[in-house]
């Protein structure tokens, strides 16, 4: 979400730049920008025009306050910075400006910002439970960052609570029941285009305005975590009684050692300043850092939004292989061992999960556990697959061998109401846009296989569950209109919901 200069703001600016003339005096004006944030300080960037002055307040209690009480009781700004200090960690604040030019003084602008916590001190719902949080099942939501340009693999912008109620519950002949336990924010790129997950396609690299942005979109004051929340209520006042405890899993951006990491010769130096210091990506070191400053800011912002049944569950790992071994693909560039066990200890001492989905054959399955890794899940890869050189057996197996979860998979492929539009395809294994309308049944067969093997297999009930969904199949499954598409959003639900590790 780009920071956007107010309109009436721009009129100010554009009327204050140049010269006097003809008699005329702008009115003062300044705008606020939220710089860096710690525990205790916090830096504001302003500018401002026609200002001989100008005067920064803080408090955490108040949403407006007098231009004089500003000037009496702020701190003055220089060289375009008010550095406050004294803040409590953990609160969220509002910063008001005001600017002065003899005896004229302008609006009172003002910007939110919330402080981070300190290590080890814990909010209120991490205070609650001992150790990262437990859920039978999760489900994947994608959305915030650059359409696809592929119009029907296009993921939606924008998470509304109609849009996550059909996740959050489900409604049959017995009634209204419950359904995921946990959700799953997924952004790959900002709105940019820059990337969060490191890529050898020749994308920017996300860079520390990036990652606030990315914080703002989920879990920011209106975000998506709101929406979230609002569609839990609404569904727990047609249910008539509260849910239990439900979780968000926030997306975890990659600290990519390369501004692009296509190109081993860009800039290491890219992603920004922290506490002072601009953060060097080569370093391991800070790469940890910036992941530390990133998991205290989701946590300051979602404390501050005071979810009524929501809780924070954890981060989620966007790679889908974990280079962790000297001499793997590109190991020098990625150094996941050295990375992810102390981000692990940190989230641990937190009482928050970190958590994986690798795809079947990725490099670090095998070590999830060692790497700090809360939890995973193992993508079959099944559902795409017609040359049967990934057969749900030799999933079952890697999951009962390195005590995994199953991610069930399917896409708009699926859905018949969708595949009806004229001329739509479905991508294959390959990427290619072959599957039609003919297909459905079919695909319907091999993801109603992911269901019989994982039971047959004696893991339904031992093990988690993930879905994914695609872009916004599923969605697009329980709001069809026709009646196989509904039956099978039903079938899919059941098993989610009568699954026996939820009791």
């Amino acid at each position: 979400m780009k920071r956007l200069l107010p309109f009436t703001l721009l009129v100010l600016l554009a009327a204050g730049c140049g010269e006097e003339q003809g008699g005329y005096q702008p009115s003062p004006a300044v705008r606020l920008t939220v710089g860096e944030v710690g525990f205790a300080t916090a830096t504001i960037l302003v500018e401002s025009i026609y200002c001989d002055e100008v005067f920064i307040l803080a408090d955490s209690d108040l949403q407006s306050v007098s231009a004089a009480q500003v000037i009496s009781e702020g701190v003055p700004a220089g060289d375009g910075v008010a550095v406050l200090t004294g803040l409590r960690p953990g609160t969220r604040y509002t910063a008001f400006g005001v600017g002065r030019k003899g005896d004229k003084v302008s609006n009172v602008e003002k910007v939110n910002f919330t402080t981070s916590a300190q290590a080890g001190t814990l909010y209120p719902y991490e205070q609650g439970r001992d150790g990262a949080p437990v859920f039978a099942d999760i489900t994947l939501c994608p959305g915030g960052g650059k359409p696809n340009s592929n119009s029907w693999f296009s993921v939606p912008f924008d998470w509304d609570k109609e849009r996550f109620a059909p996740h959050v519950s489900y409604s049959d002949s017995e009634g209204q029941h419950w359904l995921f336990e946990a959700f799953l924010a997924l952004t790959g790129l900002d709105q940019d285009g820059k990337s969060f997950v490191i890529s050898s396609g020749g994308a920017a690299s996300a860079d520390k305005d990036s990652w606030e942005d990315l914080i703002q979109y989920w879990v920011g004051e209106g975000g998506a975590f709101s929406a979230l929340d609002e569609a839990i209520a609404e569904a727990s006042a047609a249910i008539g009684s509260l849910p239990p405890a439900r979780y968000a899993i926030m997306v975890m951006p990659d600290p990519i050692q390369f501004a692009c990491f296509a190109d081993k010769n860009s800039s290491t130096t890219y992603w920004g300043f922290l506490e002072g210091r601009l953060l060097d990506f080569s370093k391991s070191e800070d790469q940890v850092r910036a992941l530390r400053w990133y998991i205290d800011r989701v946590r300051a912002e979602f404390a501050a939004r005071n979810f009524r049944y929501l809780e924070l569950g954890g981060f989620y790992i966007l790679s889908e292989e974990l280079v962790a071994r000297p001499g793997g693909w590109n190991y020098d560039q990625k150094r996941w061992d050295q990375i992810l066990p102390p981000v692990g200890e940190y989230l641990d001492s937190c009482n928050e999960g970190l958590y994986w989905i690798p795809y079947l054959g990725a490099a670090g399955t095998d070590l999830w556990e060692s790497l700090g890794i809360t939890y995973s899940w193992l993508q079959p890869n099944y559902y795409w697959d017609t040359s049967g050189s990934k057969p749900l057996a030799k999933t079952m197996d890697r999951i009962r061998q390195f005590g995994m979860g199953i991610e069930l998979e399917f896409e708009y492929s699926m859905v018949e109401e969708v595949m009806k539009i004229p001329g739509i395809k479905g991508p294959d294994a390959q990427g290619n846009y072959s599957f039609t309308l003919s297909d459905v049944p079919s695909l319907r067969s091999r993801f109603r296989e992911y269901m019989t093997a994982f039971k047959d297999s004696g893991l339904y009930g031992k093990e988690r569950i993930a879905l994914y969904s695609g872009s916004n199949a599923f969605f697009q499954l329980a709001t069809s209109k026709e009646n196989d598409d509904i039956a099978m959003y039903l079938e899919l639900c059941r098993f989610i919901s009568e699954n026996p590790l939820r009791k």
